[in-house]
């Protein structure tokens, strides 16, 4: 295993995590004492679950830049430009 993967997996892994254990608060929260806090805390969570699959393709976009692999670069780039306008278009409504 290299190291890029390494840190792919720890990524990927730390944002699961993140996300479960804001999701797991919020949710908790919820159920003991609503409110717009424990509203916040859920969102958290899910912006924590969504923003994980763009960290690992910006990652794999700095890596393939090192590399100089300029057709993967600029794929991944292409859908990081796609899920960040995704993201920006949900945010809108």
């Amino acid at each position: 295993m290299t190291t890029f993967e390494r840190v792919l997996g720890r990524t990927l892994g730390l944002g699961v995590m993140l996300a479960t254990t804001l999701l797991a608060a919020g949710l908790a929260w919820t159920l003991l004492a609503p409110g717009h806090r424990a509203e916040l805390v859920l969102d958290a969570g899910l912006i924590v679950l969504m923003a994980t699959p763009m960290a690992r393709v910006l990652l794999s976009c700095a890596e393939y830049v090192r590399q100089r692999d300029w057709f993967f670069a600029v794929s991944a780039g292409a859908v990081l430009a796609v899920l960040a306008a995704t993201i920006w278009q949900a945010m809108r409504h």
